[in-house]
């Protein structure tokens, strides 16, 4: 009765393991072979109970992958010598099929029976294909790697952080941006490495950003290497949700070399605006030297009246006081022409913004041209401009502006007959538009694509260095304003267009 009843107990077992989704089965450590598999296992892989147990001792080395042998062997040793009833040990391996194909096994086996001696002498496993995870591994390890080459070839480092616990944590490279070798406290690091101005800055950024939830931060820092040498340090990092919370996953690189070259930049774009400033003032070398000759001219004139007055001993007092006033007078229009010259040539990029009457800007511009522009035939035409027009800039640049644009025109129209030059301001919205017209030929289509291009010029070699109308662009965005050829106007005419209020 009671052989029977374990019969039908054993029956029973059988037909539920028949039932898993799982490949199930018994193995038997002594004859070093399966002893019993569900249908799972013929119907998966094509063997029979028959065939592997017929394989014997050799079980191993004809259907389990060459390079896991050395796993399964460690798992049986652990099994026989040192694994408690109830414990489930967990590996994974490749088993070949009945028709050559490997196969990746997730397996979980425990000890199934014991001799009288307690040794172990089978196991009862469930196995699960796992070939589409592993290929998914595969592929990940892949694109990983690949990651890593690029971030290697890209000089860029790793790094993790919780600004709440706080805790971070960095690849070698982020430690090497820090002029340091990897250690356990990569917070002590930053703490040790960053400059004291922007410690704190940047812990902050990375809190306010963790507590209003914002999905990526970008900050720079500096640090100081052990030689003294200062590197700036980009961090680009994006906020993932984890299993305990939310942290900073990012890559991070050195800037130096780039923030140095933008210093490089502007100052060469310093050197290219005072050259340009410089050339237009050559340009006009000639008028500003008469606009100071003849004021010089009367006062010579009336000094050499007062010295005759003196010695011939007719002293005048009226005419002595004529003399002086006119004197005066005459030294304050050079002064006024001095100071402006003074203010022009210097660089007015770190200026103030300030408010500014429109017909005053373009009546001090037009101090620098008037004597040029008579000399040599140009009519110069002023619209009227409301002297409540007001614009807020800085002085120095939009005055750089309008005359590059005055000797533009000046060039252009010496190829004219009629030869003329307009200059209006009027409002266009919440705008101010200042305007320079000439006689000169209309600009072709072609020319006018590429006129606002550094180094393009049109102007005979040695006359022109094709940056005035870069800068003046450059100038005139830093404005929040443009500076376009108006293709629609009749005559060829240049708008420099800049908000009323910055």
């Amino acid at each position: 009765m009671a052989e029977e009843k374990l019969k039908n107990q054993k029956t029973l077992v059988e037909q539920v393991f028949e039932f898993l989704p799982s490949a199930v089965y018994l193995f038997d450590i002594e004859a070093g072979t399966m002893a019993w598999f569900n249908e799972n296992v013929a119907s998966r892989f094509g063997w029979t109970q028959e065939q592997l147990r017929a394989m014997g001792q050799d079980y191993w080395a004809t259907v389990m992958h060459p390079d896991d042998l050395s796993t399964l062997a460690k798992s049986r040793d652990y099994v026989v010598s040192k694994m408690a009833d109830g414990e489930v040990l967990h590996f994974e391996y490749r088993f070949k099929d009945a028709w050559g194909q490997y196969h990746w096994i997730d397996d979980r086996i425990t000890v199934f029976k014991r001799d009288e001696k307690g040794k172990p002498v089978s196991v009862v496993g469930i196995a699960a294909v796992v070939d589409d995870q592993k290929a998914h591994e595969t592929r990940l390890s892949q694109t990983l790697e690949k990651l890593n080459l690029s971030l290697s070839a890209a000089k860029m480092a790793t790094f993790e952080y919780d600004p709440e616990i706080p805790e971070g944590v960095w690849d070698k490279r982020m430690f090497e941006l820090h002029g340091e070798e990897p250690n356990d406290d990569p917070l002590e690091t930053f703490r040790r490495r960053v400059l004291p101005e922007d410690r704190e800055p940047s812990s902050t950024q990375f809190m306010e950003a963790y507590r209003s939830n914002n999905p990526e931060i970008y900050i720079r820092y500096r640090v100081r290497h052990d030689d003294g040498s200062i590197h700036h340090v980009n961090c680009y990092g994006r906020r993932q949700e984890t299993s305990t919370g939310s942290r900073f996953y990012g890559v991070a690189w050195d800037s130096t070399r780039e923030i140095q070259t933008e210093a490089q930049i502007e100052e060469t774009k310093a050197k290219m605006v005072s050259a340009a400033k410089m050339a237009a003032l050559g340009e006009m070398s000639g008028g500003i030297a008469h606009e100071i000759n003849n004021p010089l001219t009367v006062i010579q004139a009336r000094s050499f009246q007062l010295t005759q007055m003196v010695e011939q001993g007719k002293i005048d007092p009226e005419k002595i006081k004529q003399a002086a006033e006119s004197i005066s007078k005459t030294a304050d229009k050079i002064a006024k022409i001095i100071k402006s010259l003074r203010s022009f040539s210097r660089e007015g990029e770190q200026d103030p913004f300030e408010f500014v009457s429109a017909k005053t800007l373009v009546e001090e511009t037009l101090e620098f041209c008037k004597t040029r522009f008579y000399n040599y035939g140009v009519e110069l035409f002023l619209s009227d401009i409301d002297e409540d027009l007001e614009i807020e800039c800085r002085i120095i640049q939009i005055e750089q502006v309008l005359l590059n644009l005055l000797n533009n025109s000046f060039d252009a129209t010496q190829k004219s007959e009629e030869k003329w030059i307009r200059v209006e301001a009027k409002e266009y919205g919440d705008y101010i538009d200042i305007k320079v017209v000439d006689s000169g030929p209309r600009i072709p289509d072609d020319v006018a694509e590429k006129i606002m291009q550094p180094f393009f010029t049109t102007k005979e070699l040695g006359k022109g260095t094709g940056l005035g109308l870069s800068i003046s662009s450059g100038i005139m965005k830093n404005h929040k304003g443009g500076l376009f050829l108006d293709r629609a106007a009749s005559n060829t005419t240049f708008v420099m267009r800049l908000p009323r209020l910055q």
